[in-house]
């Protein structure tokens, strides 16, 4: 405990950390439509998950000398590291299999739709926080992510000198992660992660993710819209 207390210190001059601001507020405004206990279930998971990422990095000892910086995306965070923790592949998706349709209704938010036609399987979690859109039937070729921002949090852990570019998408802000990477928080245990496209279309952030260049992520993200 004392060597990685002595590690975290010495990280302290790279921690790049946004100003001190109430974020009840803006939490509040988004959860209004979900009363009740639900917001507390996805605080306690956003707390949790990006502890968790966080805590996947430091458990790989190289990573000790990794620099961390936060994106400016409600919830979203990337921690680079100099060798990738363990990670497997996973399901890609948790919750119940639904219809699109009965997706809408399930969700407490407005989903975003991806004009590139009806994805192949569809499902929602279990406090109706995170809808998982999978295009390919046997093998994936793209996995969409929505959530309502910052409920609940997640981890992306990139190699050291990884690409990881600030883009926009539809007039909102996002990032664009090339190559393979570990995403921690969505799906229960770390996973393997296809470069990513992350965008904030307030109040939902959406992860677009596949086998792809950042054009091909861009054109695909342009064509989202509420339904």
């Amino acid at each position: 405990m004392a060597e990685l207390e002595r590690d975290l210190r010495s990280l302290a001059a790279f921690v790049e950390l946004p100003a001190e601001r109430d974020l009840w507020p803006g939490i509040d405004a988004r959860l209004a439509v979900r009363r009740g206990r639900r917001w507390l279930r996805a605080a306690a998971a956003t707390l949790v998950a990006a502890t968790l990422g966080v805590g996947i990095a430091f458990a790989v000892p190289p990573a000790r000398s990794a620099i961390l910086r936060f994106l400016g995306l409600e919830g979203v965070s990337i921690v680079r590291v100099e060798k990738l923790p363990p990670a497997g592949t996973g399901p890609g998706a948790i919750g119940r299999r639904v219809t699109l349709d009965r997706a809408k209704h399930m969700l407490a938010f407005d989903p975003l739709v991806p004009g590139i036609g009806a994805p192949d399987a569809v499902y929602v979690d279990p406090n109706q926080m995170l809808l998982t859109l999978i295009y390919g039937k046997h093998d994936v070729r793209l996995r969409i992510t929505e959530l309502i921002a910052g409920a609940p949090a997640f981890t992306k852990i990139v190699g050291i000198s990884q690409g990881v570019e600030r883009v926009h998408v539809n007039g909102h802000p996002g990032y664009w992660i090339q190559g393979e990477h570990v995403v921690s928080g969505l799906f229960g245990e770390p996973e393997l992660s296809a470069s990513a496209l992350i965008w904030e279309q307030l109040p939902v952030t959406v992860r677009l993710e596949g086998r792809m260049t950042k054009a091909q992520a861009l054109r695909i993200a342009r064509t989202f819209r509420a339904d």
